[in-house]
Parts: C-alpha cells; sequence; structure tokens
C-alpha cells in the first residue's frame, strides 16, 4: 500500500526547485533538486510525474503566491492611483523577499513546456489588476496601449526599482516612491 503524499514535502520540492531553478537554470537536473531537499531521488517523482509537471506546478505556484501578496489588502474603492500604487508596493515588497522566484518566473515564461491552461489558469489569479486596467482606460487615466503592455511596463520598471533598491539599501525608499512616479508619470494620459 502507497503511503499518502505529504503537502510539506511537496512544498519543500517547490521551494527547492525554485532555489536550484534561479540558480543553475531550468536545465538543472531533478536529482540536484532531491539532493538539496535532502530526499531521495525518486521521491520526487512521487509528487510529479515529470520535470515539466514539476516546473508548471511550480509556476503555479509562485503565481499564486505572487498573487495573494499583491491583493492582500487591496483597496478596492480607491482611486486608480491608489490602487496602483497598492500594486507597485507589494509587487516591489514580494520581489524584494523571493528573487529566486522571481527570477524563475522569467524563465519560465519563455519556457516552451509552459502549459497553455497553466498560462491562462494563473492569469485569471490577477482579474482583479486586469479589471483595474480596464477601469483607467474607460475613465480616460492611462493612455491607450494595450493592458499586456501595461502589465510588461509596471513589471521592468519595478524590477529596476527592486535592482537599484538591492544595490543601495539606505535608499530604497527613494527608489521605491521615484520609480513609481516615474510609471505612473509614463502611463498616465496628459491633460
Amino acid at each position: 500500500m502507497a503511503r499518502p503524499k505529504s503537502q510539506e514535502k511537496r512544498n519543500r520540492l517547490l521551494l527547492i526547485a525554485a532555489q536550484v531553478f534561479a540558480k543553475n537554470g531550468l536545465s538543472a537536473s531533478t536529482a540536484s533538486i532531491s539532493n538539496a531537499a535532502g530526499m531521495a531521488e525518486g521521491t520526487l517523482f512521487i509528487y510529479f510525474k515529470d520535470k515539466e509537471e514539476l516546473i508548471n506546478a511550480l509556476y503555479e505556484d509562485i503565481k499564486q503566491d505572487l498573487s495573494e501578496a499583491m491583493l492582500l489588502g487591496y483597496p478596492h474603492k480607491a482611486s486608480v492611483r491608489t490602487r496602483i500604487r497598492h500594486i507597485w508596493n507589494r509587487y516591489i515588497d514580494w520581489g524584494m523577499k523571493n528573487p529566486h522566484k522571481l527570477t524563475v518566473l522569467h524563465k519560465v515564461k519563455v519556457w516552451e513546456g509552459l502549459r497553455s491552461n497553466v498560462r491562462e489558469a494563473t492569469m485569471a489569479r490577477f482579474a482583479e489588476i486586469h479589471s483595474l486596467y480596464d477601469t483607467a482606460i474607460k475613465e480616460g487615466i492611462f493612455q491607450k496601449v494595450p493592458r499586456d503592455f501595461v502589465i510588461a511596463m509596471l513589471s521592468a520598471q519595478a524590477e529596476t526599482a527592486m535592482q537599484f533598491m538591492r544595490q543601495h539599501s539606505k535608499d530604497s525608499d527613494l527608489y521605491k516612491e521615484k520609480g513609481f512616479e516615474i510609471f505612473w508619470n509614463g502611463i498616465t494620459r496628459k491633460k
């Protein structure tokens, strides 16, 4: 009789996989992940049928963690600027605490094995942010550019702020604040 799967072991494998993939790329072996997790080599395959399933599960797990972080305490009734600022701050806070997860997200986004159903399911977690974009367009606050472009610009500029925050920790609040101002001024319509 097979032993029941442990959620704790599965979570540990995902955590270690994120660290290993961030350091060594997606070509890192499953054996290196099992070894780093302090588990027998075959244990990983009890939880994930193959490496592709592991990477897709890891992507889902990281996106869930990110969406929960970004939407924690989300001010639904606040102004568009306040809500965008909340998203910006929470993304930066999450990225500063989880640099290995951020690195893995970038690697998996361009990986050919990412399943479309996984990509779509993870996008659904960010429906509130997509709705915010729609509101900003409808109210004439944002320039008329595609939503994916706005999200990509927010990510790129927030990650640039994070890079400077890591390099110049004494000025981290300045980079977080000025980064948001630059993003906001770049995306809003001039009146």
